[in-house]
């Protein structure tokens, strides 16, 4: 009698333990909610260059707070994972948004966030990125009519999938 309970008691536990691994798997995966945004200009995601177009940008799962995102044109064409990190603020964007650094004709892609959440991507800098960070730097200094040029900061608006 005392092992019917004890094994019903475990099998009891064992089941209301994957209940909750599956319950929190599932709230996990409900922050990874693609994002798709028609993107006009050429721009860089790490030290690939992409085609402006209409691209998917979903977040994958990793560990801690390294993770993986995984960008997506339109037509399947191109297809790329890149690391990031999370970002946060304090006060959610109400619309979902790709934060671009623009220097000069050139772009790259800083943040990603989703409306609604405070929790956003964030891309590393890239080799190219810092390159032509130092690039903007130096034309500042040898630019002699005092015409101040700086990095530009360019949202582009997103939608959920």
């Amino acid at each position: 009698m005392k092992k019917r309970v004890i094994k019903r008691v475990t099998i009891l536990s064992l089941v209301s333990m994957f209940t909750l691994c599956a319950a929190v798997a599932s709230a996990n995966a409900q922050l990874s909610i693609p994002v798709r945004a028609k993107v006009p200009f050429d721009f860089s995601v790490g030290d690939k260059k992409l085609e402006a177009g209409e691209y998917t940008f979903s977040r994958l799962s990793g560990f801690g707070d390294i993770r993986t995102m995984l960008v997506s044109s339109a037509d399947s064409s191109t297809r790329m994972f890149q690391s990031t990190s999370a970002a946060q603020v304090l006060r959610a964007k109400s619309e979902s948004t790709l934060v671009f650094h623009k220097y000069g004709d050139q772009y790259f892609l800083e943040q990603i966030w989703t409306g609604g959440e405070q929790e956003g991507t964030q891309l590393p800098e890239s080799r190219d990125e810092r390159t032509a960070r130092r690039q903007l730097a130096q034309t500042q200094q040898s630019n002699m009519s005092g015409k101040v040029t700086k990095r530009e900061t360019v949202e582009i608006v997103a939608s959920l999938l």
